[in-house]
């Protein structure tokens, strides 16, 4: 059974519907760019620095020199401080054309384009002189990339790898980036091409991966072990700022909310039965996702229970609207025979058609429901006030497409000529009825009527005993 215990995990209340509010104003934590909006890629490096004949020089050479290292990594810099997802997707120039690029290499530098393949190398970059340089970017990536556009392989140059790619030994790892064309030599020789970008994507054989997840975001997610009690069975203390949904929260969690909307009806419960299957198991339990949520991220659970809260959230970005086409998702608060009276959040991009939405008292509705384990977030309880502040609780909270819903059946409903054959017999019937209590009625009538003719000739019944003594002396 789970180890958890009241009150890091708490059933939400009816006065908590302030926590969805919260949530969503919690991923709406973005920077926003000061210089990137409307500028292209040169021309935000411009404005930090780095000029026309930098970037001459970076694409004339065939190998990277000292100056060439000190304008990457400035370059980073501008990236880190100004770029969003959304400017990556906004310059972006689709594939690349390798011909034209071969034609016309510096019309394309600069240019941002799509890169699809697989990683074979993963190696540390050193942009700085000095081994023990503190400074950011010191030392970056550099990921040797066979390209499913091209048979020579590109190097791309990134500050951040998927935490489970292997360094300095061969791998194969499906991959992809939205990245700044550096300079390119087309030719016989490899790489033929360099690319600067702020992450590499992965797109691993699983679940997710096959949705098109970028897995490597996860990496930015903390899942942090249980809160343990001390020794002495004090209440655990607990690093809220882990739980809580931030800034880095904000991509992978709408990135994979998108993957995850995206899947075909019914294909989660059908990867959820096939796990289930390998396992020899014929059901989930949320045990791991209380006790070892650090070893679940990503993993998928199909639960059963009563969903005793069920609320739209409205994404009010337009920016996530417009690059996710998400406008609204759904908060699931699920309770399983096995999560001892502790809520499963399940954030879901749609809700089956005629399942009602609220909370409160009486309020719940029996669901099945597929998803992806995010993290543990801990969310406000309003009803449980210390020091003047409402307290914060613990729930797992995955995120899934829809749910499956068993909803209490009705009466069948009659058809028209059903109800007209009912109706007739049950008017037979208390026809038959009635004639039979009159014929009853009928003989009661006649058997009282002789009772009374009889009663005229018949002695009364008297009390003897209670007669006056006085009428036998007259």
């Amino acid at each position: 059974m789970p180890m958890h215990r009241e009150p890091l995990f708490r059933r939400p209340s009816v006065f908590s519907l302030r926590s969805s509010a919260f949530f969503l104003a919690a991923l709406s934590l973005v920077a926003a760019s000061a210089h990137s909006a409307g500028l292209g890629p040169r021309e935000l490096f411009e404005l930090g620095g780095i000029g026309q004949d930098e970037l001459a020089q970076l694409a004339s050479a065939d190998s990277w020199q000292a100056s060439d290292k000190d304008v990457l990594r400035r370059m980073l810099y501008r990236v880190e401080k100004d770029v969003r997802p959304a400017d990556w997707e906004r310059w972006s120039q689709g594939d690349v054309d390798w011909h034209r690029v071969g034609d016309e290499p510096d019309a394309y530098q600069l240019q941002v384009f799509r890169l699809r393949g697989r990683v074979l190398l993963v190696e540390p970059y050193l942009l700085s002189s000095r081994k023990d340089d503190p400074g950011e970017f010191a030392s970056i990536w550099r990921c040797r990339m066979k390209l499913d556009s091209a048979e020579e392989t590109v190097d791309v140059f990134t500050p951040r790898c998927p935490k489970a790619w292997k360094v300095g030994q061969p791998i194969d790892e499906p991959s992809g980036a939205l990245a700044l064309l550096l300079k390119s030599r087309l030719g016989e020789s490899s790489p033929i091409a360099w690319f600067l970008t702020d992450h590499m994507a992965w797109y691993p054989p699983t679940y997710l991966g096959r949705l098109g997840m970028d897995v490597g975001l996860l990496d930015d997610v903390v899942v942090e072990p249980p809160p343990k009690k001390g020794r002495d069975g004090a209440t655990p203390q607990v690093d809220w700022s882990t739980r809580l949904f931030t800034q880095r929260d904000h991509e992978p969690f709408y990135r994979m909310l998108k993957a995850v909307g995206d899947a075909k009806p019914g294909q989660l419960q059908q990867w959820a039965q096939e796990e289930l299957a390998q396992a020899s198991k014929s059901s989930f339990s949320v045990v791991p996702l209380f006790n070892r949520p650090q070893t679940q991220q990503g993993r998928l659970f199909e639960l059963r229970g009563v969903a005793r809260r069920i609320v739209p959230v409205r994404v009010g970005e337009p920016e996530v609207r417009e690059r996710f086409g998400i406008d609204e998702y759904y908060q699931v608060y699920l309770f399983t025979e096995d999560s001892q009276n502790n809520p499963i959040v399940f954030c879901l991009r749609r809700l089956p058609e005629g399942l009602p939405m609220g909370d409160g008292p009486g309020f719940g509705e029996e669901l099945s429901i597929p998803g992806f384990f995010y993290k543990t977030w801990s969310y406000p309880v309003s009803e449980v006030v210390s020091e003047g502040k409402p307290q914060r609780q613990l729930a797992p909270l995955l995120i899934g497409n829809s749910a499956v819903w068993f909803p209490d059946q009705p009466p069948a409903r009659l058809s028209p000529t059903v109800r007209l054959i009912g109706t007739t017999v049950l008017l037979v019937v208390l026809g038959v009825v009635w004639w039979v209590f009159r014929q009853f009625g009928r003989g009661d009538r006649e058997s009282a009527r002789r009772r009374r003719q009889r009663r005229a000739t018949e002695p009364a019944d008297m009390d003897w005993q209670g007669l006056d003594s006085s009428a036998d002396e007259t």
